[in-house]
């Protein structure tokens, strides 16, 4: 009897233990606000940290299935960091540059506002990203994301040009052009 409670608890405490790192109120995963930076990692093969929008959290260029975006550094022909990108693995041309808001709240309110994607011009790359943009995104699962550039961080670091970007995100996960908040 008392092997059977204690299996009987222990199933019990499994059960709630999974419940509970599987528990997420509905669409927690589909907006947020992030911060990626091109730092490389391991002894090599290295890898760096991007974002995953399908799985709303970052990770590694190595990995199967691996980001949607990285961010790099621009730099002058003396390797001086003059400004940075979002870049995506997927070979397919998925950035749009909706805009840029005159200061933070501008572009808060262009982002809050972009209800409905309306893009008609598609880049590689989000090629010199500022403060303030406001851009979408192709997932290569068929999704569309927009991005605003919160903070912006590039400089000299200890192993190269670094670059450091904050944005705040919202996928469409069901594949529409029209975003939901």
């Amino acid at each position: 009897m008392i092997r059977y409670v204690k299996t009987t608890v222990l199933i019990f405490v499994f059960l709630v233990l999974m419940t509970a790192s599987c528990r997420k109120e509905k669409g927690d995963k589909y907006y947020g606000t992030t911060t990626i930076d091109n730092t490389l990692y391991g002894t090599g093969p290295y890898y760096a940290l991007g974002f995953s929008f399908d799985l709303g959290i970052e990770v590694r260029t190595s990995d199967s299935p691996g980001p949607d975006i990285t961010v790099h550094a621009i730099t002058d022909v003396n390797s001086v960091p003059t400004g940075a990108y979002l870049d995506t693995p997927n070979l397919v041309e998925s950035f749009s540059l909706v805009g840029k808001g005159d200061n933070e709240n501008d572009a808060k309110t262009l982002f809050d506002n972009l209800r409905e994607t309306e893009a008609t011009q598609w880049m590689l790359f989000a090629n010199t990203i500022e403060e303030h943009q406001v851009w979408l995104f192709k997932t290569s699962g068929g999704n569309y994301v927009k991005i605003r550039i919160v903070d912006l961080l590039v400089n000299e670091g200890l192993s190269g040009p670094y670059a450091e970007v904050t944005f705040e995100w919202r996928m469409q996960p069901d594949g529409s052009t029209t975003f939901s908040g």
